[in-house]
């Protein structure tokens, strides 16, 4: 089965994936390709303390995860466009 990157749970991770996230604080979860994308990247779960497990793929120079739902929020709050 294919790790559901838009609706994660928990207990579709393995029991290893599931110690690495404990542990880490992230974990990969496969690569993936989003529609208009020309290539694949890997996507990690991990843990938004407002809105639990979440998927992102590394960001940027630094490589950061962000929650894509906090991410939404902070655009519709400033009345932004996706």
């Amino acid at each position: 089965m294919k790790f559901d990157i838009d609706n994660p749970r928990e207990k579709d991770l393995t029991t290893f994936q599931r110690l690495q996230l404990q542990i880490n604080g992230d974990v990969a979860v496969g690569k993936h390709t989003r529609q208009g994308w020309s290539g694949d990247l890997t996507f990690y779960a991990f843990r938004c303390q407002k809105h639990g497990l979440v998927c992102d793929y590394l960001h940027g120079h630094w490589e950061t995860l962000s929650c894509p739902k906090c991410v939404d929020e902070k655009i519709k709050a400033y009345e932004l466009e996706p």
